[in-house]
């Protein structure tokens, strides 16, 4: 795939300032958010493990300003769950056609929005070991894989139950763990390379300047309002993915 880069250059810019913001404010989902504006100008190998490194970088920040409210317990099942996930994440990527990457992508992203979209709300409750080792599995899998490994922690977190701040701290805590899967994995499959490097040097100022932006204002929106307006843009972004996939 010829690659412009001076268009790549702006839409990893821009896509990982609005990625940032949004993981400012809810904790979650600068992948979700990026990938789409980042993958439509790179191929997708080089889009996927550029995120690796950004969304790596990007949790440390946050499992630091929320470690005073880590509660550990299910963090070990995630972790044994992550290691298989990020192997099968890497045979996807290097085996798939890219045309049934972004659609995969772009399905996914069409039912985390609508299941997000439905407002279902559950019991919370206290889910066995086998619960976690899925959803590590699974996330690691998807981080590997398409560059995001959001949606299936949420899941089970929301489940789970607890405070913002220790959800949070929950999320920051397993990312790292699973961003060094996700990144040996890619690194032993050979996917980084002086690209993917100037890559990373252009997203880190403009992840870390959304991710501040996001966090100012994430006191002054109500959750409700933002997060209806986050899924109904994760659907239009999923779809528009999904749509270009099957014209290719």
């Amino acid at each position: 795939m010829n690659i412009d880069f001076s268009h790549a250059f702006l839409t990893t810019m821009f896509g990982w300032l609005l990625g940032g913001f949004v993981n400012g404010i809810v904790g979650f989902g600068a992948a979700l958010v990026a990938m789409p504006i980042v993958a439509a100008g790179l191929d997708m190998q080089l889009a996927v493990s550029t995120c690796g490194l950004v969304v790596l970088s990007l949790n440390v920040q946050m499992a630091w300003n929320y470690r005073q409210h880590l509660d550990s317990c299910g963090i070990r099942a995630m972790i044994l769950g992550g290691l298989p996930g990020a192997v099968s994440g890497v045979l996807i990527l290097k085996n798939v056609p890219e045309s049934g990457l972004k659609l995969g992508l772009g399905a996914l992203l069409v039912a985390y929005s609508i299941w997000g979209l439905s407002g279902t709300q559950v019991n919370k409750r206290k889910l066995a070991a086998p619960w976690g080792m899925l959803a590590g599995f699974l996330s690691t899998g998807l981080g590997t894989a398409f560059g995001f490994n959001g949606p299936p922690l949420a899941v089970y977190l929301s489940l789970r139950g607890g405070t913002q701040q220790q959800i949070k701290a929950a999320l920051g805590a397993f990312f790292i763990v699973s961003g060094l899967f996700i990144v040996a994995a890619h690194a032993l499959a050979g996917l980084y390379s002086a690209q993917s490097l100037t890559l990373l040097a252009v997203a880190l100022p403009s992840v870390s300047l959304g991710a501040w932006a996001g966090m100012r204002v994430s006191g002054r929106m109500r959750d409700l309002i933002f997060q209806r307006i986050l899924f109904l843009m994760i659907l239009i972004m999923g779809l528009n993915m999904a749509v270009k996939a099957l014209g290719a």
